[in-house]
């Protein structure tokens, strides 16, 4: 129906201009008539026009409907989230540009257990072999055993296997060096010994008390740091509780805390106190003993009997002291 109406519109502006056309070139061809016939003539174009634009049509709307069907309106498309290659390779860019880089020799914690005489320098020369092969020792615990004349060091380093395979031959071929014992995935039971200092009063009461005080600093608090330190002293009791740890020694400003536990726990436990303000801390090292139990490593039972390819049910004797 549209498209009738546009035809209609069409042939009516044709006939229109056609009609003024010939009037025009009709009044030009007899400029020598009578006004009146001009006149007339101009009343008809008039009519005519007036005609055309009671149908509601005129040139100007013409054009318009013409341009939209020349043009037609497109629809805008929506924004979208590219989610192709490039969204992709943006994305593994940034997981590996956030990953740190590994380093090149993997490093593993030791803990070799070395029974030696007990007789002088004996320390030295097992702590200069692994020096020499680069090994920064952590921790390293020497004593007495229960044979007299038996010495045992405990010793807790970082370094690649293959270097450490080489330092453990080395430590057996020394003379007073009667086994050396790895106990890097033998299941055992470790411990470690701590004793720290804690301060129980505010920097700011320390300081007003050493000043008012002699030069020990025994001057008393004020009820105020008094109160304080009661409540820091509260405070620090519970958290020995937590890691089963004892009080052993109350001052005036300060507080001795024991505690024997792991490794980690021991360094959990002293995160947590700073915040008190360590005065002190003395740290024992690592001890270590494998459990009791004939399998001591870590193996699940589909890989118990892979172990003892060798069907040789013997302990292994180099790790034994020689008879």
């Amino acid at each position: 129906m549209f498209e009738r109406v546009l035809v209609q519109n069409r042939a009516l502006v044709r006939a229109s201009n056609l009609l003024a056309a010939r009037v025009m070139s009709t009044g030009a061809a007899n400029s020598s008539s009578s006004s009146s016939s001009g006149n007339s003539n101009a009343a008809a174009a008039a009519g005519a026009k007036e005609t055309v634009s009671s149908g509601m049509v005129n040139e100007s709307s013409t054009m318009a409907m013409e341009f939209k069907q020349q043009h037609p309106r497109q629809l805008r498309r929506l924004p979208r989230v590219d989610a192709g290659p490039s969204a992709a390779e943006q994305a593994v860019s940034n997981i590996l540009y956030n990953t740190p880089i590994a380093p090149k020799l993997q490093t593993e914690r030791h803990i070799l257990d070395c029974l030696a005489q007990d007789e002088p320098g004996v320390l030295s020369r097992v702590t200069g072999i692994m020096a020499a092969r680069g090994f920064n020792i952590d921790t390293l615990v020497a004593s007495k055993t229960e044979v007299p004349g038996l010495s045992r060091m405990t010793l807790v380093l970082k370094g690649p296997a293959i270097v450490m395979e080489q330092a453990k031959k080395q430590l057996e071929d020394l003379v007073p060096i009667w086994a050396v014992l790895d106990y890097s995935h033998t299941r055992i039971i470790e411990r470690e010994s701590l004793l720290v200092k804690v301060s129980i009063v505010s920097p700011e009461d320390a300081a007003a008390s050493a000043a008012a005080g002699s030069a020990e600093g025994d001057a008393p608090l004020s009820h105020r740091a008094f109160l304080d330190s009661q409540d820091r002293l509260q405070a620090l009791r519970q958290y020995a509780d937590l890691f089963k740890g004892q009080i052993l020694d109350v001052a005036q400003n300060t507080a001795v805390v024991s505690l024997n536990a792991k490794s980690d726990r021991i360094d959990a436990f002293l995160k947590l106190v700073r915040p008190f303000g360590i005065l002190e801390a003395v740290r024992s090292g690592l001890m270590a003993m494998p459990r009791s139990g004939n399998v001591t490593l870590y193996e699940s039972e589909q890989n118990a009997p892979q172990a003892s390819i060798n069907h040789d049910s013997m302990p292994d004797l180099s790790n034994l002291p020689p008879s």
